[in-house]
């Protein structure tokens, strides 16, 4: 007897436990769509460090997954600082700068592409590795210097033209997405006829990229380690 009640009370305790993770499960094993917008930093290493700083940046992006697996496409933009103030190295035969830049911040813009697989699930915390491929773009003034006497007769710099230039680069891409769950609710669905389970989450996501500016002189290649903070707003639509 005293085992019977043991068993039956054990039947207790778990059997919800199961039904709250087979309704999770069923969740997500369906597809679905959403939608990030957050901020975060990012600092270039190797010789990209040479030529830039860090800065931070303001992402936004689109989601779609079907049961586990993830497909992100994501926008990025900040403005890192220049270090090198030549980075063609144009000079006279002198030594002197003949083209030096107009604008202290460049501006970078990101295109980002990643396939990812959610490995671990529990409570309201989930993990998604995801790899890709990024395209950046660095667009700034460039000013071309001229020398010319001034009226005591001293040799002095000026700007004689200003031209915009830009540099791309296209990388290797690889995140982890930690997401914690806010709160879910059941809707209908705006494409179907059925329901679909609405979810809110804020993400962590920690991430290195590869990029190199083969035009610079001398050109620069390193990675780019960062971190963002977003909010996600997903819609799973069931099976």
């Amino acid at each position: 007897m005293k085992r019977t009640i043991l068993i039956l009370l054990a039947l207790m305790i778990m059997t919800p436990a199961a039904l709250r993770a087979q309704e999770t499960e069923n969740v997500y094993q369906s597809w679905g769509f959403g939608f990030q917008l957050g901020a975060g930093g990012i600092l270039p290493t190797g010789s990209l460090a040479d030529d830039l700083k860090g800065c931070v940046l303001f992402t936004g992006g689109l989601n779609a997954e079907y049961n586990r697996l993830r497909l992100k496409a994501d926008v990025a933009y900040g403005q890192p600082s220049f270090k090198n103030n030549n980075p063609y190295a144009v000079y006279d035969s002198q030594g002197r700068d003949l083209q030096l830049n107009a604008t202290a911040n460049p501006t970078l813009l990101g295109l980002d592409l990643q396939l990812g697989y959610t490995v671990w699930r529990q409570g309201r915390v989930s993990v998604t590795p995801n790899v890709g491929i990024s395209w950046n773009r660095l667009s700034w003034d460039l000013n071309t210097i001229k020398y010319e006497n001034d009226p005591e007769g001293q040799e002095r710099p000026s700007i004689d033209v200003v031209t915009g230039t830009h540099e791309n680069s296209v990388g290797w891409l690889a995140s982890v997405d930690i997401d914690f769950k806010l709160h879910g609710k059941i809707t209908d669905s705006p494409f179907t006829s059925g329901q679909a389970h609405y979810i809110s989450a804020v993400r962590v996501s920690p991430f290195v990229t590869y990029a190199k500016y083969s035009n610079l002189v001398p050109s620069v290649k390193g990675l780019c380690i960062g971190a963002t903070v977003s909010y996600t707003g997903f819609l799973r639509h069931f099976q």
